[in-house]
């Protein structure tokens, strides 16, 4: 008998949990994460919303209570550099493939660039005395005996995880494999890149596989834990699923194995809930803005095939697939402070969970995002979480307004100031996924979602020329409520470096990967006739570096040369067409949560109105009087002229002057500028 599943996403200030009500809706509960053991605030949310109707204190033991989780752990342990020691085994001559890395100059300019590069010491660097060629084949065989000197080598440096890289293994994983069964014997985990990433670009490689090794210490104790954890409270039949960064879940077993995947798992659960959205809403091209309490995270993305890419945490390209997430150091913890040449700032560092925001009263020093909202109106103290969260409007003026006094500003000069620094950020990033890209945002709708993103979504919406945003049911806990619309889901890549071949030829290459991708996903329970399959194609010309994601099909060459047009203005000879990589995309079963319902147009009555201010209108130095609304108690079909203030359990909206807003059969928030 099957129990509740409950989805909870863990962010740099609060955990958020979901869980279907049975009624066609959703419960949610918001609490501060708890960074030395998250653990605590991930089972108390559960346990919250998955009590028993009856009042009990355990989940019947009948039933198979699911846990499905996003979390931040791969990513903080990248960027914090808190990782495992791991001893990188490479081909002789390639010791220094870490070190060396790419010539890319993020800032052009700089004289002195100090790139970024794992923090592997030379110290724990072994070569192999082995060799293959481009095309795989052996230039210098690996021996049995090189394998037992380089063991015994390995075993002296008391690794926690070991990360094989042989040259060109992508082509021919027999010398890695080789290596790796006479390292069994030491007994700690084994990454070989021919398993983890077995795509052509060296160094990219090095950097995924040392990096998922380097996890392994890391990650799978913290998610063994919880595993154990939620196991004891309901029972041996229940289960732990982990987000991946390609928008799907796998059991903690399999997350472990390779917690790589893992390293934008929290993000991920938003995009996968827009995309479902969208798609039931009939919206072909949207934009997504996820603004938590530590970042902001913005994607453009349709609602057909969804394209997945290499990602980079802390300045590490990994070749592990994930959404197209594009993110900035802003969210509404972000402290806002003085460079060193007196500019203002906001963010990356972040007040964090603890103290957070000084409005909320527990010691924090320094102006946040938030705390600008407060002083400007934009936050209601007493409808801050449901009301259960007062927050401290004179505190927020005592910090903002000792940031503004250097400039002869007062609190709301200032906190408008903070403002406008913020959406500049968060505007940036949105052009760097839509019009660097090619494509125009005016033609898109801009899904908002996040605990702080819908205060800031019809300005950013506005200054990018589009006309609609979308705000949807419980937007603070849309990413916990993604994880529970997300299916089952394994992606496997590999390099190819042919000629265009035929159909026949690719259905060739991509069968191990079905064999493969279908047995993982059976083992976790699903049945074999609701395995969907997606075959992938990674398309280029010759001598190009980057390639197009095509659905593998017919009228392939049309296609390629369709998007090459779109994207660099002409079209390549047919003859040059490369495939550099296949993908595979296996899914289990997937329901969409989204019900549509009638509406009837109504003007509802705010239950307050104060004084807001608002940059976003063009007398951004004057205080407009803005209505404040509860949006549990709107019904569809509810118009709100703006000036005003949409306030939830999770979030809060900003209507500016200027904008109508009005709650549609789906239980969105759409948001239009009026003409």
């Amino acid at each position: 008998m099957k129990g509740p599943r409950v989805g909870v996403d863990t962010g740099g200030t609060f955990t958020d949990a979901v869980v279907a009500d049975g009624k066609g809706g959703w419960s949610v509960h918001k609490s501060p994460s708890t960074p030395r053991k998250p653990e605590k605030a991930i089972l108390d949310g559960a346990a919250l919303l998955a009590a028993p109707s009856d009042g009990s204190s355990r989940q019947k033991k009948a039933e198979q209570f699911e846990l499905v989780h996003g979390t931040t752990l791969a990513t903080n342990a990248l960027l914090t550099r808190k990782l495992g020691r791991v001893v990188l085994l490479t081909t002789r001559g390639f010791a220094d493939l870490l070190t060396i890395g790419r010539q890319d100059r993020d800032k052009l300019y700089c004289l002195e660039p100090q790139p970024v590069r794992p923090p592997q010491p030379r110290s724990r660097v072994v070569e192999v005395e082995e060799r293959l060629n481009s095309l795989g084949h052996p230039v210098t065989r690996l021996t049995m005996g090189e394998c037992s000197r380089v063991a015994q080598k390995v075993a002296a440096l008391r690794p926690q995880a070991v990360a094989i890289v042989f040259l060109h293994a992508f082509k021919n994983s027999a010398h890695e494999k080789r290596m790796g069964r006479a390292l069994r014997s030491l007994g700690v985990p084994v990454m070989l890149s021919s398993e983890v990433a077995p795509e052509v670009r060296e160094y990219e490689r090095a950097a995924t596989t040392w990096a998922d090794a380097s996890l392994v210490s890391v990650v799978g104790p913290a998610l063994q834990s919880l595993e154990l954890s939620v196991k004891k409270i309901w029972g041996s039949k229940s289960k732990l699923r982990v987000m991946r960064s390609d928008g799907g879940t796998a059991g903690a077993a399999d997350a472990v194995r390779h917690p790589v995947n893992l390293a934008v798992s929290g993000p991920a659960g938003g995009l996968a809930a827009a995309r479902t959205l969208a798609l039931a809403r009939g919206e072909k091209e949207i934009v997504t803005l996820d603004m938590g309490g530590t970042s902001t995270d913005v994607a453009l993305v349709g609602t057909g095939e969804t394209t997945l890419v290499p990602v980079e945490v802390g300045g590490l390209p990994l070749l592990a697939r994930g959404l197209p997430l594009h993110s900035v150091g802003t969210g509404g913890g972000s402290l806002a402070v003085r460079d060193l040449a007196g500019g203002l700032t906001v963010g990356p560092e972040s007040a964090g969970a603890r103290p957070g925001p000084a409005c909320y009263g527990r010691g924090g020093k320094k102006p946040t995002l938030t705390d600008a909202h407060l002083v400007c109106g934009r936050l209601h103290p007493d409808a801050f979480l449901g009301g259960d969260f007062p927050l401290t409007p004179s505190l927020a003026r005592l910090v903002v307004g000792d940031l503004g006094r250097i400039e002869g500003l007062n609190p709301e000069e200032m906190a408008c100031a903070i403002l406008e620094v913020a959406l500049a950020d968060m505007e940036r990033a949105l052009r760097r996924v839509s019009l660097a890209e090619g494509h125009d945002p005016r033609n898109r709708i801009l899904y908002s979602f996040g605990g702080a993103g819908s205060l800031h979504a019809a300005s950013l919406a506005g200054r990018m020329g589009m006309r609609r945003v979308v705000v949807p049911p419980h937007p603070g806990a849309f990413s916990a409520l993604g994880l529970l619309t997300s299916p089952l889901r394994r992606t496997f890549t590999r390099s190819v470096l042919e000629r265009l071949p035929s159909m026949g030829r690719r259905r060739e290459l991509f069968s191990p990967l079905v064999k493969r991708a279908r047995r993982e996903l059976i083992a976790e329970g699903v049945a074999p006739s609701r395995v969907r399959i997606k075959r992938i194609v990674e398309l280029r010309g010759e001598g190009q570096a980057g390639e197009f994601p095509l659905v593998d099909g017919p009228r392939l060459r049309e296609r390629f040369h369709k998007e090459h047009i779109r994207r660099f203005g002409y079209a390549r000879e047919d003859n040059s067409i490369q495939l550099a990589n296949i993908r595979l995309q296996a899914d289990g079963p997937s329901s969409s949560p989204w019900k549509k319902v009638r509406t009837r147009c109504y003007e509802p009555k705010p239950f307050d109105v104060q004084p807001a201010w608002m940059p976003e209108g063009k007398q951004s130095k004057k205080a407009f009087r803005a209505s404040w609304y509860i949006r549990e108690r709107l019904l569809p079909g509810a118009l709100i002229h703006g000036p005003a203030c949409v306030a939830e359990y999770s979030a809060t909206t900003v209507i500016p002057p200027g904008w109508l807003a009005k709650i549609d059969g789906w239980g969105c928030l759409v948001l239009e500028e009026n003409s």
